[in-house]
């Protein structure tokens, strides 16, 4: 959980990485502009609860100074078990969470925008999110699902399905549909999230620390099989070159947030 307020942020947009956790945001202000492509963009309205799926490209984000709100990354498996439903049921385009979260998260958000720090900030959303748990139950997936997803998240999206698979005793087919029912994405694709998330995580600690970052190393050190193959995926999921990125989003309103996360 990451509080942000962008006091001296410059009007710009905003890149959402893909990853493979899910991004939940009340805001503290009237909400957050956001879509899944700079067109839609144009016409989205502040939203003050943003909860979207596992998206495979970069959402666009209106970034406005004095924008402030509490950023959550919430693990997908968690989905059933505080909001209701599966991570494959929540939408990949339509970044507001107001109709399936409902009237408590709008009175949270009301809360908030009335708070006198960090601390009382982060203490609402945690009685907020102990609560949902509380009445669901503590519903999850099945436990071989559990199992494959933290053997992907400890090999960082190295492992191959077929080991996974054998691992937790079920056929490649099998855990698949499992993982697309639960998840909304194949074992697969989940690893490359991981991958994908944990080289923008080195290029971000590379380019704050030494002001550049070199893409070869990261791309053997992360599992790609070159830079080209690095660069490749970036501009797949970012819509942009590893290069690019940086440059852009450096002083964005997140920088600095989630260890696990570049974005």
């Amino acid at each position: 959980m990451v509080g942000y307020r962008g006091l001296h942020v410059p009007e710009s947009l905003h890149r959402g990485l893909p990853s493979s956790s899910l991004t939940f945001i009340v805001a503290l202000d009237e909400g957050v502009e956001a879509a899944d492509t700079g067109e839609a963009l144009a016409k989205a309205r502040p939203n003050p609860l943003v909860l979207g799926g596992l998206h495979l490209r970069a959402g666009h984000i209106r970034q406005r100074t004095g924008q402030a709100g509490v950023q959550i990354a919430v693990h997908p498996l968690a989905s059933r078990a505080l909001f209701g439903t599966p991570s494959a049921e929540l939408d990949v385009s339509d970044y507001d969470g107001t109709g399936l979260l409902g009237r408590r998260a709008l009175e949270l958000h009301e809360r908030l925008t009335g708070v006198d720090g960090w601390r009382e900030a982060f203490a609402l959303v945690r009685a907020y999110l102990v609560e949902r748990y509380g009445d669901r139950g503590g519903a999850g997936p099945r436990p071989e699902v559990a199992h494959a997803w933290h053997l992907l998240q400890r090999g960082r999206g190295r492992a191959s399905v077929d080991s996974l698979a054998r691992t937790v005793g079920l056929s490649p087919r099998h855990l698949g549909t499992l993982f697309r029912r639960e998840v909304g994405r194949s074992p697969k694709t989940v690893a490359t999230l991981m991958r994908f998330e944990h080289a923008t995580t080195r290029i971000a600690h590379d380019v704050r620390l030494r002001g550049r970052t070199d893409l070869a190393l990261v791309a053997a050190d992360t599992g790609y099989s070159d830079q080209a193959h690095l660069s490749h995926e970036f501009v797949r999921f970012a819509g942009v070159p590893p290069r690019t990125w940086p440059a852009e989003e450096f002083r964005n309103i997140q920088d600095g947030g989630h260890a696990l996360s570049a974005d």
